[in-house]
């Protein structure tokens, strides 16, 4: 099965616009986030990947955006300059980012991709949960 199975995941996180759930057995951290994302609600989803991603010793993450509904262009400078780079200090290896159909969700995670080359970019969630299952 390709498919990440939530259901046997360890939810660690659970608002209206931001979810963690992590999966011991693939040793994933899946993240989605819900809705039309502030600047401020960027900061503090991503600031809690961070701290989730260290205590669990993760070195994956899915984060999908598919049910983001709008832009949040102003964060993308801090996640691509400033976030990213405190993620692989702390074992971030593979980031699958799943898009938004949202065309304005889609550039701003555009803008806010590293160029480091940590982040791989997929359309549907199972893609890019194929992908991280196929990394060793």
């Amino acid at each position: 099965m390709n498919q990440l199975d939530v259901s046997k995941n360890e939810t660690i996180l659970k608002e209206k616009n931001f979810e963690i759930s992590y999966s011991p057995a693939e040793n994933i951290l899946y993240c989605n986030w819900i809705g039309f994302q502030s600047t401020e609600k960027v900061k503090d989803g991503c600031n809690k990947m961070l701290e989730v991603l260290k205590s669990k010793k993760c070195s994956k993450v899915l984060n999908d955006n598919t049910h983001v509904t709008g832009p949040w262009q102003y964060a993308t400078e801090w996640v691509a300059t400033e976030w990213f780079p405190e993620m692989e200090k702390s074992g971030l290896e593979h980031f699958a980012w799943v898009f938004s159909q949202n065309v304005f969700a889609q550039l701003s995670a555009k803008k806010a991709i590293p160029a480091s080359g940590v982040v791989t970019t997929f359309r549907s969630t199972n893609e890019g949960v194929s992908w991280l299952k196929s990394l060793n």
